[in-house]
């Protein structure tokens, strides 16, 4: 019974928390005057990235013994499924929504998101064959490229449209609300969105305990859900209300910003190491950035076919199942 209620809680605060966030980010956007590509690609992004960053950090400040496979797993693990269920969910969300059921963005933010996914993960995946000293420059270097990609989103980025729904905090004053109130719901969103987070993983780790579930599926199929949620429901949501390029901005900015600025403290402070499981994940996850990339080279994409992003996760964990997880990161 608990254990039900605390699902039933961790599920009510993620939504809750990505209506809170997605609302508080197309306000910033707005009185920042930046168009809704650059509001997902960078404001959205960055906020939804935040735990995945997170954790990596505090467990190598921390000297945690397990603190090199957190944040190898963390950099390679996090836009493999940020491009496979993130993609794929906002693709059913697409179906679902009805109409012409395409994903409609400006072509320019695709190419310029996922061509630098792809530069600067590549090159991330390539240094672990590099020495300590040269992977410091290319540490240097994936931070460099994502000033620059920052640089070239707000030079690219068209003037505010209209304005958003009210502030959700401050929905009885419809003018327009201070940026410090939209800071304000903004880093409460985050806060949520952490904690449902891991409540979320907590409820399962007791359901499958409970229900005697293989761990190995636990970790592979139910968690890596759990992980991503906020990316993917907050894109879900922006797909809903037709904001097509605050939804894709969404998931292939966090996986730029994972692939640069996540990327470089893994390639520095780590032995980087990725092995064979890490090798494995990281050319699907470059598959999946390609396979993307042709697919929006037009700024247009059927939903049905977006949906297929999602074949190599499922390929992954059944190659795993079968393999009796040997292949896990």
């Amino acid at each position: 019974m608990i254990t039900a209620l605390l699902f039933v809680a961790s599920l009510i605060l993620v939504v809750v928390a990505s209506e809170l966030f997605t609302n508080a980010i197309e306000w910033a956007g707005y009185l920042l005057n930046l168009g809704t590509g650059a509001t997902g690609s960078l404001l959205a992004a960055l906020g939804t990235s935040l735990p995945e960053t997170v954790v990596p950090i505090v467990a190598l400040a921390t000297h945690s013994p397990a603190a090199d496979s957190v944040a190898t797993g963390a950099v390679l693990g996090s836009p493999f499924l940020l491009l496979t269920l993130g993609a794929g969910a906002t693709g059913i969300a697409v179906v679902l929504r009805g109409g012409a059921r395409k994903l409609v963005i400006d072509r320019r933010q695709a190419r310029r998101d996922l061509g630098v996914f792809l530069g600067a993960f590549t090159v991330a995946v390539v240094s672990s064959v590099l020495p300590g000293g040269a992977r410091i420059a290319v540490g240097a270097l994936l931070l460099l490229a994502y000033a620059v990609y920052v640089v070239a989103t707000l030079r690219g980025s068209a003037a505010a449209g209209e304005s958003p729904e009210p502030l959700h905090i401050v929905r009885w004053r419809p003018d327009k609300p201070h940026p410090m109130l939209v800071a304000l719901q903004l880093a409460i969103a985050v806060a949520l969105l952490i904690v449902g987070s891991q409540l979320f993983v907590t409820a399962l780790d007791q359901t499958a305990s409970a229900l005697q579930v293989p761990a190995l599926v636990l970790a592979l199929v139910i968690v890596p859900v759990a992980t991503e949620l906020p990316e993917t429901l907050n894109s879900v949501l922006w797909v809903r209300t037709n904001d097509d390029m605050l939804a894709f901005g969404n998931v292939a900015g966090s996986a730029t910003f994972q692939s640069c600025v996540l990327a470089s403290i893994g390639v520095v402070f780590t032995t980087w190491h990725p092995g064979s499981a890490g090798l494995i994940s990281a050319t699907l996850t470059v598959l999946t950035a390609a396979f993307l990339l042709t697919l929006l080279w037009n700024g247009r994409a059927r939903g049905a076919l977006l949906m297929l992003a999602i074949v190599p996760w499922v390929a992954y964990v059944v190659a795993q199942v079968a393999t009796g997880g040997r292949l896990a990161l």
